[in-house]
């Protein structure tokens, strides 16, 4: 199970959060705070394996907390906030943060981060990479999964065909195709490919 801490100022959005989490059976909330000083305790009594912090907390700056999390915690920072602003995403990434998902983002994006940053990958909403390539290129690190998804897709193979190959379901490849997506800030399988062979994530037949 990926063990999660939620840290938010808002009740109502701590609960819906929670509510959230209870549809995914690999995860599970293990304690909630609304700002930095009472989110430390938290964190260093359940040792969580990802913590979600919105920038803007009860008692300041929610990339305080990130960079004190980065230097003293195991567990990972995920930005989740309502602020779409390069300025606030430059900081929390140089802080720390491994992903950084807006609250307009769907469960199924949610949990996709979640799982990516507990495996040691990032995730990065597609308006973030945007946004702010030079930073968040020089954190971009895929998973070898996703890269073989990437590998058969440059080879022309779909969906079904990647998850018979693999050994997976379908809606999975779909899930990996999603991660990549945010990581490499594109909107299709084509401009994944290409992004891919572009940055060396994945030869051409030719350099295999």
């Amino acid at each position: 199970m990926i063990r999660v801490v939620i840290v938010d100022d808002h009740p109502i959005v701590r609960r819906g959060l929670a509510q959230v989490f209870s549809h995914a059976p690999d995860m599970t909330i293990v304690g909630e705070a609304s700002g930095v000083s009472d989110a430390l305790p938290v964190i260093e009594r359940e040792d969580p394996d990802v913590i979600c912090s919105d920038l803007k907390l009860a008692d300041g700056d929610g990339t305080d907390l990130i960079g004190w999390i980065s230097r003293h915690a195991r567990g990972v920072p995920l930005v989740l906030t309502t602020y779409d602003q390069p300025a606030l995403a430059r900081s929390a990434i140089v802080a720390g943060a491994r992903g950084y998902l807006l609250k307009d983002a769907d469960e199924d994006l949610l949990f996709a981060a979640v799982r990516a940053v507990a495996e040691g990958s990032t995730y990065f909403a597609t308006s973030i990479s945007k946004k702010l390539g030079d930073v968040v290129d020089a954190g971009v690190v895929l998973s070898d999964r996703e890269i073989e998804v990437l590998r058969l897709a440059s080879q022309g193979s779909t969906n079904l065909m990647i998850a018979r190959s693999l050994g997976i379901h379908e809606g999975t490849v779909k899930t990996y195709f999603a991660r990549v997506f945010t990581k490499l800030g594109v909107s299709t399988r084509a401009q994944a490919v290409a992004t891919a062979l572009q940055r060396g994530f994945i030869l051409s037949e030719e350099g295999e």
